[in-house]
């Protein structure tokens, strides 16, 4: 409905700095006078931009709950803007640290304006941006992109805001495989919609404290998991019961505020877990335990990272596990079940508080082996450790170092910052393979 004279000029970086500018061969019988309201000229522009934007904002998780409401009456789209739209580059559409907004990323993801540009991007890149809206919503600007494989849109912020999206939570088909979404502010996983194609998914530091029980029912398809930085802590207390006011309790009285402990009546913070994932990141997470379901549910795991948390008792594990970080926390004691693991390579556990180690309990695929920074003070190398290539027991009180086996085809051997005063007898004609060996800061005179 614009005027002849009149053109969209994108001058500015927000949606409302989009200017109507003259045209200097105007025509004065169709021209705006200068003496025309404010209102009306404002009014003027924000139909000219509806014009552009009314298909993506029919589509809008707004409109989709106040479907009555909508106009059903077609806008008649302005002519593209060839510096409005993204375009790729070798499949990729970079617009990462580009202080984007959401009004400018609409823009340059238009599915009438930027077909030809949307179905050539095979990866895109919004992280490190101003990007302000629902998930789902997002999600409604990649519905065209049916070629894309993998999207980074963190370090935005992104939330869940939608309390019911069942109505309208179907995707068209889609080739979607790797989302990251980490360091948004989304807090809760409960009404999470996504493509169920998805098969790598990053929501670390996004300050959700449950995998909610439908999780592992909406990505049946995922197989790698990043949700560290999170906290899944239950709470001992409700909101409303923290709100009365506070006793001064009797002396001798232990008050708990929060504990992270999933073996509760009302549920783990951990309800769901993709039976099909292989990967598994939940590192910093405040975790005490594991749930009792995770080994017999989590069949196909290869990769397990619960490094920096506060578990106590080493857990069980499905026997499918090659590589277990467990390093960081508050484990006293190895376990018997730990032989089970009969496919591990890597085993981390540096930095807890072992003070025992018995090599027979260890698996016999084992590979590469981190003890560093525990208490141990007796350390036998066995036979059982056939496979041992690469061995780190640095850092703790050991006072004697044996070689009661035969161990070809460990190559290194890190034995530094402990008590030890010399070596047996033999100890190098058991390790024959040994191209590594570090014994500084010992006791060796």
């Amino acid at each position: 409905d614009l005027p002849s004279h009149l053109k969209l000029s994108p001058a500015g970086k927000a949606l409302r700095s989009l200017q109507l500018s003259r045209n200097s061969g105007r025509s004065s019988g169709a021209a705006l006078e200068p003496s025309a309201p404010a209102e009306e000229l404002s009014r003027s522009r924000d139909r000219s931009l509806l014009q552009i934007l009314s298909p993506r904002l029919r589509r809008s998780p707004g409109n989709f709950l106040r479907k009555g409401e909508r106009n059903t009456t077609a806008l008649p789209t302005a002519p593209p803007e060839p510096t409005l739209c993204g375009t790729p580059i070798n499949g990729t559409l970079n617009l990462s640290h580009s202080n984007l907004t959401q009004d400018e990323l609409m823009l340059k993801l238009d599915e009438d304006l930027c077909k030809a540009q949307l179905d050539r991007i095979l990866e895109l890149d919004i992280s490190h941006n101003n990007v302000e809206m629902d998930l789902l919503y997002l999600f409604t600007l990649f519905f065209h992109m049916e070629n894309t494989l993998s999207i980074d849109a963190s370090f935005n912020k992104l939330t869940i805001n939608i309390l019911d999206p069942s109505s309208f939570c179907e995707f068209p088909s889609h080739q979607l495989l790797f989302l990251n979404i980490s360091n948004n502010p989304i807090n809760s996983l409960d009404t999470l919609c996504l493509p169920s194609s998805i098969k790598e998914i990053d929501l670390s530091f996004t300050n959700i404290s449950q995998i909610p029980l439908n999780f592992a029912k909406k990505l049946v398809n995922l197989e790698k998991m990043h949700v560290q930085g999170n906290h899944f802590i239950y709470r001992a207390f409700s909101e409303s019961e923290n709100a009365l006011p506070m006793c001064t309790p009797p002396p001798g009285t232990v008050h708990i505020n929060a504990i992270s402990f999933v073996r509760k009546e009302v549920g783990t913070p951990i309800e769901s877990l993709p039976d099909k994932v292989k990967h598994l990141r939940m590192s910093n997470c405040s975790i005490v335990e594991l749930p009792e379901w995770f080994a017999d549910t989590v069949e196909e795991l290869l990769f397990l990272d619960l490094s920096s948390n506060f578990i106590s008792v080493l857990p069980n594990f499905p026997p499918s596990l090659q590589h277990l970080d467990i390093s960081n926390n508050d484990i006293k004691v190895i376990s018997p079940s730990l032989k089970s693991l009969s496919n591990l390579t890597v085993f981390r556990i540096q930095n807890n508080k072992i003070m025992g180690v018995h090599t027979e309990l260890f698996p016999s695929a084992l590979k590469k082996c981190d003890l560093s920074k525990n208490k141990v003070k007796v350390l036998s190398l066995t036979s059982a450790l056939e496979k041992l290539e690469h061995l780190n027991v640095s850092g703790n009180l050991i006072t004697r170092l044996e070689a009661a086996g035969h161990l070809p085809a460990l190559t290194s051997l890190d034995s530094s910052h402990n008590l030890i005063p010399e070596l047996p007898d033999g100890f190098g004609a058991s390790l024959p393979g040994l191209k590594y060996f570090n014994l500084s800061g010992n006791k060796i005179s």
